[in-house]
């Protein structure tokens, strides 16, 4: 959706967002199977799945792509920017920033951004780490992204699932000041503060479990106390076919368990997630984080900092 003549208080909406990623390789790679990163029909399936859905409710996403994906199956890449939707970097990896020293956090996005310049001649001015893991440790994460070039950033999330994650999360997109005096674009991922509880409410887990009404009731109050929160999704949760990690005929007892968990973790649900998108793009207005920075939606927007001790203040 694009910004139009009304005010933004009245068009107060949700950022979209999908972390284009294939399911089938990272599991593998987890589960220490040689040759995990080779194409499996199954992506271009779920992938399809997905661009022909936000096709059909007329709506766009922004598509945080991760390298090793762009690499594996360029002309997915290709199809989701020639569809309109906006490319931004996941990394190159899907390596966890804390276990990366900051050289290799820098080579990891300078090889993504090197990928999607090749595939769609743009360079991507957006990222998301892996697992949203920027957290206390690893604050020179984001003087690297600036020193790159990004304009902004859709790594901190609310929720208590994240080691370490930083603390005083807005619930509003903000611009964080850095110590160099640079300063990036944040967008926070949506959660639902409910009877002393975090939920978050933004993707996952919750989209599947939870019933419809009970979905749009949490993003309700969420829209109402916030400014532009994230939703999230992964092209694997509106694939029609189960999940079932390909692994190779000698793959041993312990990885078969180890992914058989995976599976069983992200299979129940999925069936409801085409639904829940349909309705929730349908009920409140949803943009990208390009649309919103092209038309100064954020101009009221407040600036935060991060303190020593890795709390937005």
């Amino acid at each position: 959706m694009e910004l139009g003549t009304r005010s933004t208080q009245e068009q107060r909406g949700f950022v979209l967002s999908v972390d284009l990623e294939d399911w089938n390789q990272l599991v593998q790679r987890a589960a220490g199977t040689d040759n995990w990163d080779v194409r499996h029909p199954a992506f271009e399936r779920q992938a399809r799945v997905l661009l022909d859905l936000l096709d059909e409710l007329d709506v766009k996403a922004t598509f945080f792509v991760l390298g090793i994906t762009a690499r594996t199956y360029p002309a997915v890449v290709a199809d989701v920017a020639a569809r309109g939707h906006e490319i931004a970097s996941h990394g190159t990896a899907h390596v966890r920033v804390p276990a990366q020293t900051p050289d290799e956090f820098r080579h990891d996005i300078e090889e993504s951004i090197g990928l999607l310049e090749d595939i769609c001649g743009r360079r991507p001015f957006g990222y998301r780490a892996p697992a949203f893991s920027i957290n206390r440790d690893t604050p020179w994460a984001y003087e690297i992204l600036s020193e790159l070039g990004f304009v902004y950033d859709s790594s901190q999330h609310d929720s208590p699932r994240i080691p370490r994650r930083l603390e005083g999360i807005p619930t509003d997109a903000y611009r964080l000041r850095l110590a160099s005096g640079h300063e990036l674009w944040e967008f926070p991922v949506a959660v639902w503060h409910t009877r002393g509880r975090t939920l978050p409410i933004g993707g996952g887990g919750y989209w599947r479990a939870f019933p419809t009404r009970l979905l749009v009731h949490g993003l309700e109050c969420v829209r109402a106390t916030s400014t532009f929160p994230v939703l999230y999704v992964h092209p694997y949760e509106f694939d029609p076919a189960p999940l079932r990690a390909a692994l190779p005929h000698g793959a041993s007892p312990k990885q078969r368990l180890k992914a058989l968990s995976r599976g069983l973790y992200r299979n129940p649900g999925r069936r409801r997630t085409p639904r829940q998108l349909a309705t929730v793009t349908s009920t409140f207005p949803v943009f990208t984080y390009e649309s919103l920075l092209r038309h100064n939606a954020l101009s009221g927007a407040r600036t935060k900092a991060l303190s020593p001790s890795g709390a937005v203040v």
